[in-house]
């Protein structure tokens, strides 16, 4: 790396800190630390809910996705209209309506504490497990682009977010997210110019190559359900983790109170969502392009750009071996960012789902500043439990799997927990028992389709039906329960 790529690293950290310390003088309660006072700009909240899904898994792995597998992947996007309807129209306004702090308490008010007390544990569990397996990934992929050790990035990356989340609260992680979001994007546009400058072959060259040269489409259906991609199964699977997401993800819903205008903040999070999810498919296809027209260009070793071994690793390749001078700082800064995006909303819901969930408030004096640091404390103590995790997890052996790993087991309990609060938003007639068991099961079949492959032998479902098939067998479990229960 030049100097230049480590000062625009550098400016980069500096911007965000100071964002942090800005804030952090702006804190007076919790609402200000949780919601941001619930004044914030909806296009901004808008652009912080992509930037903090937009993890680093997702930044290379989508890429990877495309040279492996083709085209498909894109269809998922065919569900955003189905999606935006039912969030602006249903969930919003419910969760508006209940004025709760966190989604939890949703259920606490539907299904009583020890519901709200399971579901914060299952959420708990894939937020520590996938933030830990986001700044992991970050780590390595840096580390080896800058020959630093995987340790020293962990350490550094996780010790700022902790500083300026714990600092500004949610303005700060909104703001960095918008900045992220921005670098984010220049990032993959600056590396769809290179492809194009060094290769003189644009979209069209790269949609034939995907899509009918080195891929065949992929069908509308198939009785096979391990078939990794059909046009029916990509949709479903977009359709339902959007609204999975939307209905349980703490991360989501706390943006719903943190501006004015909720349903404008999540049509706006969707169009930035799609655009973002276009420019990352987009590199795929140009990453695939560019090594089928340059065999000699691919690691010693291998030999297709299609294998499983150097899908996932061709974009940070790429901007390791063949970007100019100058450029590579700005795509590793874009990789800090996606990281951190992650990691600040990640760990400020955690913070928040502890403070109001799990502890009771205080009332009377100081009580709203004592809840304000307990707050700060809270962030303090997530952070440190994810560098610590994200540390064990770089020692174990075989981890080096770890985009597979993220995919087949992090999150395992999304469809379950989105049918459960699709369940206490819509069958008032299903009680506490039924829906705990309903969860339980579609738990259960997560568990069983991740890891049928070692178990049985052969894969029954393709990952990218876990959660829409666990979805269906919670919802139609609570839907059954909830009869046979009742009388």
């Amino acid at each position: 790396m030049t100097l230049i790529d480590w000062l625009v690293i550098i400016a980069y950290l500096a911007a965000v800190v100071s964002i942090g310390r800005y804030f952090a003088r702006r804190q007076r309660d919790t609402q200000d630390f949780f919601l941001g006072g619930g004044r914030m700009p909806w296009f901004a909240v808008a652009l912080s809910v992509v930037a903090s899904l937009a993890s680093p898994v997702g930044y290379l792995g989508d890429p990877g996705e495309i040279i492996q597998h083709g085209i498909g992947y894109l269809m998922r996007l065919a569900a955003i209209p189905f999606a935006i309807l039912l969030t602006v129209l249903w969930i919003v306004p419910l969760f508006r309506r209940a004025n709760v702090a966190t989604s939890f308490q949703l259920l606490r008010n539907r299904f009583g504490r020890r519901t709200e007390l399971l579901g914060v544990c299952v959420w708990a569990y894939m937020q520590f497990a996938f933030l830990g397996l986001v700044l992991l990934l970050a780590s390595r992929l840096i580390g080896q682009m800058v020959g630093v050790p995987t340790f020293s990035i962990i350490v550094v990356i996780g010790i700022a977010s902790i500083f300026y989340t714990s600092a500004g609260g949610l303005q700060s992680v909104v703001w960095t997210d918008v900045f992220q979001f921005c670098l984010l994007a220049t990032g993959a546009v600056v590396t769809l110019g290179v492809v194009v400058a060094q290769t003189g072959l644009g979209p069209t060259a790269w949609w034939h190559e995907v899509a009918g040269k080195t891929h065949e489409l992929p069908p509308l259906i198939s009785w096979d359900l391990s078939e990794r991609h059909t046009l029916i199964g990509d949709i479903s699977f977009g359709l339902i983790v959007n609204l999975c997401y939307n209905a349980s993800d703490q991360v989501i819903v706390q943006r719903y109170f943190a501006t004015r205008r909720a349903r404008t903040m999540m049509i706006a999070n969707y169009a930035a969502g799609a655009a973002y999810s276009v420019l990352t498919i987009a590199v795929g296809a140009a990453l695939l392009t560019y090594y089928q027209a340059n065999p000699v260009l691919l690691p010693s070793g291998v030999h297709a750009v299609t294998s499983p071994e150097f899908a996932d690793k061709a974009f940070p390749y790429f901007i390791a071996n063949s970007f100019p001078a100058g450029l590579t700082g700005l795509i590793i800064a874009g990789l800090l960012g996606a990281a951190k995006s992650t990691l600040e909303s990640g760990v400020n819901s955690l913070a928040s789902v502890f403070s109001n969930d799990l502890w009771l408030a205080r009332e009377g004096g100081d009580a709203a500043k004592t809840e304000l640091s307990r707050a700060r404390w809270a962030t303090r103590v997530v952070g440190v439990g994810i560098v610590t995790m994200a540390l064990i997890a770089d020692n174990l052996p075989g981890s080096n799997n770890i985009i597979d790993i993220a995919q087949k087991f992090v999150h395992l309990g999304l469809g379950p927990m989105g049918a459960l609060f699709m369940v206490a938003m819509s069958l008032q007639y299903v009680k506490p028992t039924a829906a705990v068991l309903s969860l339980l099961l579609g738990l259960g079949s997560a568990i069983f389709f991740a890891s049928s492959e070692y178990f049985i032998g052969y894969r029954v479902i393709s990952p990218l039906l876990i959660i829409p098939v666990c979805w269906l067998i919670t919802l139609v479990g609570a839907a059954v329960l909830g009869v046979v229960i009742k009388r």
